[in-house]
């Protein structure tokens, strides 16, 4: 199950939604998770700077998932991801000057836990 989480600065929030959606899609289609749950949130930081090259606003991924696939698959995921978030962007107008990463990390299921709660 792919753990997706956004990270934008405040003066993104109004296109947090479409970069959310963007992602997510991104994932879903990307040859990788078409039968997985995908679990994507975002979160808005209403404090920040950014001090890099001219830029005024970030927007930052990072990727959970399983162990097992190579580096090169990996960093064209995190190339894909990033550039959903530019498109998602562009196609929405938005012309703040900002810096786009992308993570992958890998989850030790060793070590991981999962619990179900509430009524389905």
């Amino acid at each position: 199950m792919p753990h997706l989480t956004l990270e934008v600065s405040a003066n993104l929030v109004h296109v947090v939604d479409p970069m959310l959606d963007a992602v997510t899609d991104a994932c879903r289609h990307g040859g990788h998770f078409e039968r997985a749950v995908i679990m994507s949130r975002a979160v808005v930081h209403d404090r920040y700077r950014v001090r890099q090259q001219g830029m005024s606003a970030f927007a930052n991924l990072t990727l959970r998932i399983r162990p097992g696939r190579s580096e090169e698959v990996r960093a064209e995921l995190a190339h894909r991801l990033a550039d959903a978030v530019r498109r998602a962007m562009q196609d929405r107008g938005v012309t703040t000057p900002t810096c786009i990463t992308c993570e992958i990390q890998e989850i030790d299921m060793r070590t991981r836990a999962l619990i179900f709660a509430g009524e389905s």
